[in-house]
């Protein structure tokens, strides 16, 4: 049960992570209707999980040799990174 506490931060920076990015990248075309809804969606989804099944662990290695913080401090730091970046894609700014 203590691990879900921790893990849910980073689920949500994930998530929120790309949700700005998808809308930034996908939000002109849908809304000009060049693509519909759905199949922005689905590509986003696609390349989404794409990208942290190939290039995940590099990402992870920068990460992990930045600095020596616990696990409470980590998830704490998460959670706000990604209230900030929900916050921001919901006023639509970049």
């Amino acid at each position: 049960m203590v691990m879900l506490i921790y893990i849910l931060p980073s689920l949500f920076l994930g998530w929120s992570l790309g949700a700005n990015d998808a809308a930034n990248v996908f939000g002109p075309p849908v809304v000009n209707g060049v693509i519909r809804f759905r199949t922005a969606t689905i590509v986003a989804s696609i390349f989404v999980v794409l990208g942290a099944v190939l290039q995940g662990s590099k990402g992870l290695s920068t990460i992990g040799g930045l600095t020596e913080i616990n696990l409470a401090t980590s998830a704490v730091s998460m959670f706000a990174a990604a209230l900030t970046v929900t916050i921001m894609t919901f006023f639509g700014l970049p």
